[in-house]
Parts: structure tokens; sequence; C-alpha cells
């Protein structure tokens, strides 16, 4: 007896939720190696810095200041949110018309109604180009405040001695955190991926 598109479907949606959960251990592993990375990078900075005001001692250079950094970052995610609860809002609305335009309708006809209403759509992607920006904008933070800690320590180590090893572990560390975040955002994507296929393959099998 051949297989219908909907049993085809349906085993191919079987195997989503493990791609799904493969990729999520993948974003919680990358997450963990940056923040361990991080740690790692700042005590050693720490150390670096207790042994060279000894030497010099002189009063330490403020920390670099991010609560303006973070305030943005928070008014992005914010706004993120906000469209979160519109196109929330757009799709109880687009269900509703449609469901008081049509007599007979099933879940597949009103899913693939609310997905196509223009509105929907337009703060779908809205909301997407709202995630990308508010990721785009944390990278970016993150690599302008290495550069400050950078540049910190070159001024502040320009002419101290016998610390080349531990700039050299500090680099090291910083490349592997480079690819860290790199992985984060592969992560993420792939992340937002398994859970589009998700819902994509449920709402064709609930229309055929």
């Amino acid at each position: 007896m051949p297989v219908s598109s909907s049993d085809q479907l349906k085993e191919q949606i079987e195997s989503i939720p493990a791609t799904l959960r493969k990729a999520l251990e993948r974003q919680a592993k990358a997450r963990i190696a940056v923040a361990r990375l991080e740690a790692q990078i700042n005590k050693l900075e720490a150390e670096i810095e207790r042994e060279n005001s000894q030497k010099e001692n002189d009063s330490p250079e403020p920390e670099y200041d991010s609560l303006e950094d973070e305030l943005e970052l928070l008014k992005l995610e914010s706004n993120v949110e906000r469209l979160k609860l519109q196109v929330t809002e757009a799709e109880d609305k687009a269900e509703m018309a449609f469901r008081e335009s049509a007599a007979k309708t099933t879940e597949g006809q009103v899913r693939a109604a609310v997905g196509t209403d223009p509105t929907v759509m337009r703060l779908r992607r809205e909301c997407l180009d709202a995630k990308e920006s508010a990721r785009e904008r944390k990278i970016t933070l993150q690599r302008e405040r290495q550069a400050a800690r950078e540049a910190k320590l070159q001024a502040r180590y320009a002419t101290s001695v016998d610390i080349a090893p531990e700039n050299e572990k500090i680099s090291a560390l910083r490349e592997k955190l480079e690819q860290a975040e790199e992985e984060v955002i592969l992560a993420d994507v792939e992340v937002e991926v398994s859970q589009a296929m998700v819902e994509t393959y449920k709402m064709l099998v609930q229309l055929s």
C-alpha cells in the first residue's frame, strides 16, 4: 500500500524534535563556552592588573563603562518583545476575522489564513529584523568592549616587563572567545530554523 503524502510528512515531523533537541544542545554548549572563556579572561586580566598595580604603585584606571550600552541593548530587546506582542495580537485578530467570514473551517485553514494575513506577515518580518538588529548590536558591543580592554592593557603595560606570557595567554583565550561567540550565532540560527520547520510541517499536515 503506497504511503500517503500526509504519512510522509508525519514521519518527517517525528524526526524534527531530535533535530531541534540537538540544536538546543549545541546552543547551550556554545553559550556555556562563552561564559567560561569570559570568566577566564576576566580572572587573568585581574591578576595581571593586580601585579602591575603593585609594580607601578599607581591608582587603577576606571573600568569600561557599559551602562549606556546595556541600556541600548535593553531598548532593542524591549522592542523585540513589543513586536512579539503585536504579532500575537495581529494573529488573534486575523483568526477572529477569518472564523467570522467562514461558516465552516478547519484549524489548518485558520492557520493558513493567519499565516498569509498581510499585517501578520509584516509584523513577523519586523520582529525578525528587530531580533537580528539586537543580535548584531550585541556582537558589536562585545567586540568594542574587547577592543577597549585590549587598549587599556596595552596602555597600562606599555612600560612593564615580564608580561609577555600573560598577554599571549589572554590573546589565545580571546581567539577562542571569538570562535565561541560565532558558534553561539550559528547555534541560534540553527534553533530558529528547526523551530520554524516544526511549525511549517505541522501546518502542512493539518492542511493535507
